[in-house]
């Protein structure tokens, strides 16, 4: 009675463990497709006595359409792509030039599906307490929570450098604000991204594409 007791407690165990794929799936669920979204980030950066941000504002409709601006200190300027060109804009002075487009992914669409185990090598999840759990990889340890389904924080270590990434999420779930923090050969460095607008891009007027 008490082999089959063990058993039966081991097969329970196994069953409701928690999975890599299981783990990658639920990421998966809960992005917006990277060709139809409108989203608009801002981003701080810090370290001893020295502070600069950068403002984006990025929708894409398609394949083939993207609207974007960008704002900084020292840049001021808006891309439009349509098709196989695109028209950028300085606006401060209103002069533009119209580029061939190379079809390239702009790197702001990858905060829209955050999921750092779609590439290189993870192990399986460990149980950490509660529905936290760990999950070691060649890019670092990542924190999951298997109940609400997100990532809550990442560490990575290497020679000299230290890096921990906090990550926090609105009432729907979408990712909100990332804190990375980096301890670099006794620079310390903060930079804060903050996800102001993150919706599907299908009410963005097409007007705004042409030229």
């Amino acid at each position: 009675m008490c082999k089959i007791l063990i058993y039966f407690l081991i097969f329970s165990v196994s069953s409701f463990a928690l999975t890599l794929d299981q783990v990658r799936a639920d990421l998966k669920k809960n992005s917006i497709s990277g060709d139809s979204i409108e989203i608009n980030v801002r981003t701080s950066v810090s370290t001893a006595g020295s502070k600069q941000s950068v403002s984006v504002f990025f929708v894409q409709k398609g394949k083939n359409k993207i609207y974007s601006e960008i704002n900084t200190s020292f840049l001021n300027q808006r891309s439009i792509v349509n098709g196989s060109r695109m028209k950028i804009i300085d606006l401060n002075t209103n002069k533009f030039q119209i580029i061939p487009y190379n079809g390239e992914p702009l790197n702001v669409a990858s905060y829209t599906n955050f999921n750092p185990l779609a590439s290189g090598e993870w192990g399986g999840p460990k149980f950490v307490s509660e529905n936290l759990y760990s999950i070691k990889g060649d890019k670092g340890t990542l924190f999951y929570n298997s109940k609400k389904k997100r990532i809550e924080k990442m560490e990575t270590e290497e020679k000299d450098k230290f890096v921990l990434t906090d990550f926090s999420y609105d009432v729907e779930n979408n990712l909100k604000t990332m804190t990375v923090h980096v301890s670099a050969q006794g620079v310390e460095t903060t930079i804060v991204t903050e996800i102001l607008k993150l919706r599907h891009s299908r009410d963005f007027p097409d007007k705004l594409f042409e030229f």
